[in-house]
């Protein structure tokens, strides 16, 4: 049935109109901003309100003041430059996406994540780069049922592991479950002798952070 639903809507005149950034007022495309993520987050925009259902935005230019690595937020040396100038990159686009999905009340049934793979190791990794830190870091999620301005969990004082009320992948993504209103724990399904799921028998609703 989705499948059904994607192929009519691209295939129709709507998707054309939908891929049509022109169409937008002049004010609302300078709230983006004019760069390639901006222009991309304003066509999520565009997406969500005719009924997209799963929108993602990768910010993967080479080239962006990170030394032309493939993935400009995997900083193994120069983070300062490079984290800088990718948070330059996306920090109009995301905060324009949030109002502008709010000022049109789609944010209440919209959920946006902003993640990465990994955290960042609190030390130097060479001379100015961060190797991957996957026992300690953040995310953050807007919308959708989700409390506003909670911070949940910490570090320990130097950043490297979680210790106040750490979190798994599993807990977080059986929480999204949850908010679309799926039971993580129904979707199991049995292969090759062991249980299977989404979250992968693992993972618990985070109540705290839910409105």
């Amino acid at each position: 049935q989705h499948y059904n639903q994607a192929a009519d809507l691209m295939q129709s005149e709507s998707a054309q109109a939908a891929f049509d950034l022109t169409r937008e007022p002049l004010r609302v495309r300078e709230l983006y901003g004019r760069n390639a993520f901006g222009q991309r987050a304003l066509l999520a925009r565009r997406l969500v309100e005719r009924g997209v259902r799963f929108v993602e935005l990768s910010c993967l230019t080479a080239g962006i003041g990170a030394g032309g690595a493939a993935n400009p937020w995997d900083q193994h040396g120069a983070i300062a430059k490079g984290h800088g100038a990718m948070a330059h990159q996306v920090d109009q686009p995301i905060a324009a996406l949030l109002k502008d999905l709010k000022q049109r009340g789609l944010l209440e049934s919209t959920i946006v994540i902003f993640s990465g793979e990994f955290g960042r190791t609190p030390f130097s990794q060479g001379s100015d780069g961060r190797d991957h830190n996957p026992y300690g870091f953040s995310l953050w999620v807007a919308g959708g049922g989700f409390k506003a301005g909670t911070a949940f969990g910490a570090t320990d004082e130097l950043g490297y592991y979680a210790v106040d009320q750490p979190l798994t992948v599993y807990d977080f993504w059986a929480t999204i479950l949850h908010q679309l209103g799926l039971d993580h724990e129904k979707l199991t399904y049995r292969f090759g002798g062991r249980d299977f799921r989404l979250t992968d028998v693992h993972g618990h609703v985070i109540k705290p952070i839910l409105a």
